[in-house]
């Protein structure tokens, strides 16, 4: 079974702590991605599972074997890098065989698996070619199927697109994300792009300096980030944070007056006790949640915020406007046939149930 369990991991060199204390389970079958910034730890945790680097502290379960020390081809596990890592001077059968050849596996069950492996990523007609002759998405599939002839337990993938261009990014995310329904695997991905973590896992692992931010399915961490960190890292745009201050957090709920509207915004968040009334909290709300008032009039419980476009982002479907306002510069997310032009005064709503409120620690009121 391609269940991974991590239980109090720590990485150290020397002095530094680089993983620190990281408790994870990774259901077998599941798309799991690890996501954070560069240098938060993301590929050394993915380097721990594939046993290429030791654990400093804390056990590494994969199926029902603790595998702290077992060397890393006897884990089950596959590992598919940036670089693909072909043999120049080997055919594409030749690259993918190669690996059972060592493993001793005999000639007949070497073709089934490098056959197979060819049709489920349609690569058939590259199996007599050289990787000079082909393009950089034919290498990454190559790559792939490599892994996918060793049958392992679990894929590991370490930001394995991040050498293609944008078009080609998107077509093979797509076959990731296909090859993953077909094969039933579990796969861990490493990867700094959050729009590839989005529509790729079933979980998410949000990882800043070496800790685990949060755990959770894509849309519960877009609508329900523990913390700002979070919130602004996933989602793109970012989250728009606003300082502002707490006028009320009660039994009727909490508010909080925003510099420049018309009203206090009411967000669906609960009252915390351990807030000051009159102090200084964060209003969060996604660019895609602000709203152009309609002839200048806020829709019911939202709240009027002028403000002056200082830069229009047309992107074709949509348009992004980035505002300055009294209550400092917000990105609106808006239409792509949006009228707007760089001066021009707009209008903008902040709906109570779109927002998000901070504490000073950057932790999130819980959203009702």
């Amino acid at each position: 079974m391609g269940v991974v369990t991590l239980t109090g991991v720590r990485k150290t060199f020397g002095r530094l702590d680089v993983i620190k204390n990281v408790d994870l389970h990774v259901p077998a079958g599941s798309f799991t991605v690890f996501v954070g910034p560069s240098g938060c730890g993301k590929s050394t945790l993915l380097r721990l599972i594939a046993g290429l680097e030791d654990i400093s502290a804390g056990t590494l379960t994969i199926g029902d074997r603790v595998v702290n020390d077992v060397p890393p081809a006897k884990r089950g596990v596959a590992m598919v890098f940036q670089s693909y890592a072909l043999y120049p001077h080997m055919t594409v059968y030749q690259n993918m065989a190669f690996g059972l050849k060592l493993a001793g596996n005999d000639r007949a069950a070497i073709d089934r698996r490098v056959r197979e492996a060819s049709r489920i990523l349609q690569i058939d007609p590259l199996l007599e070619r050289k990787p000079k002759q082909l393009s950089g998405g034919q290498r990454q599939r190559v790559a792939i199927g490599r892994a996918i002839t060793r049958e392992p337990a679990v894929f590991l993938f370490d930001e394995p697109l991040s050498n293609l261009d944008a078009a080609l990014r998107v077509q093979t995310r797509l076959e990731l994300a296909k090859l993953h329904r077909d094969l039933g695997a579990t796969m861990i991905y490493v990867t700094h792009d959050q729009v590839e973590a989005m529509t790729l896992a079933d979980q998410i692992v949000v990882l800043r300096a070496g800790r685990v931010e949060q755990i959770g399915p894509p849309m519960t961490l877009y609508h329900r980030p523990c913390n700002r960190f979070v919130a602004e890292f996933i989602g793109s745009p970012k989250m728009n944070a606003v300082s502002c201050v707490l006028e009320a957090a009660d039994g009727a709920g909490t508010r909080v007056r925003v510099p420049g509207c018309d009203r206090a915004v009411a967000p669906a968040v609960q009252a915390s006790s351990g807030l000051a009334i009159g102090g200084l909290v964060t209003l969060g709300i996604r660019p895609e949640h602000v709203l152009i008032a309609a002839n200048g009039a806020a829709p019911q419980a939202s709240t009027r915020l002028d403000g002056k476009i200082a830069v229009v982002e047309r992107l074709g479907g949509q348009t992004v406007f980035h505002v300055d306002t009294p209550a400092g510069p917000l990105m609106v997310l808006a239409d792509g046939g949006t009228l707007g032009s760089v001066g021009d005064t707009i209008p903008l709503c902040l709906p109570d149930t779109a927002c998000h409120v901070f504490d000073q620690d950057g932790q999130a009121l819980t959203r009702m």
